[in-house]
């Protein structure tokens, strides 16, 4: 008789495919666990970031973080350097580049239009970076300052407990970004299509207010605190 014949050998095709979904999500369990233990394991928040006066002059922008782990000792998995070049001391980090972009709801706009407070047309976005030359990894909080200016704060009209609508942070080395938890806050938005696109929005729109935000060691170096030498630019 002509067609295909079933024999005892052959595979039945739902138990195959019920093999292959079960190897698929057993890979999906594994690297998704291994990428949720990357998150904090270099560097994370150790609090919230802050908005307060903190002179007639300025407002300051608190970031509050700790450093866990040196990341050339997780590359190495264990190995010694062998070479000069690959020398380093693991108990200090170098050339930390930490960079934040906010927003604040331009009161003063939303009013003369009667526009609504979650309508994002009326956010101001801003951003600033500093560049630690060698941290101390001693498991002791470190606070990045950056100050904003009050004269600026009273133009849109923020109040006097101002508050971000957003912000997106980041921690890097040498083009090497540490991921953290909470690094992108957009009012209470928890969707990561919302957070990417709020993320892309601040990091475009701050271009036009460069400038504005700055680290607080260029005002007085006592901002620095244990955050050790800075890169001057």
């Amino acid at each position: 008789m002509n067609g295909i014949v079933l024999t005892k050998t052959q595979a039945n095709p739902m138990k195959i495919i019920s093999l292959t979904l079960f190897i698929a999500f057993m890979h999906c369990q594994l690297f998704c666990q291994v990428d949720r233990q990357e998150i904090d394991r270099v560097i994370k928040l150790d609090g919230k970031i802050s908005v307060s006066q903190d002179s007639e002059r300025w407002l300051k922008i608190s970031v509050p973080f700790l450093v866990n782990e040196h990341p050339d000792l997780l590359s190495m998995q264990g190995k010694r350097p062998e070479t000069i070049e690959e020398m380093f001391n693991p108990s200090f980090l170098n050339n930390l580049k930490i960079s934040i972009w906010v927003s604040f709801l331009n009161e003063f706009k939303r009013k003369e239009l009667r526009g609504e407070r979650k309508d994002v047309r009326y956010f101001d976005y801003y951003s600033a970076e500093m560049e630690c030359l060698s941290i101390e990894i001693d498991r002791k909080t470190k606070k990045a300052e950056f100050l904003f200016p009050a004269t600026i704060a009273k133009m849109s009209e923020l109040g006097n407990y101002p508050k971000l609508t957003g912000y997106v942070l980041e921690f890097s080395r040498n083009g090497e970004t540490f991921r953290v938890s909470d690094q992108i806050n957009f009012l209470n938005y928890d969707q990561e299509e919302i957070l990417e696109k709020y993320r892309m929005e601040a990091l475009n729109k701050s271009s036009s207010n460069e400038g504005i935000l700055i680290p607080g060691y260029i005002i007085n170096d006592l901002y620095l605190k244990d955050l050790g030498p800075v890169l001057r630019k």
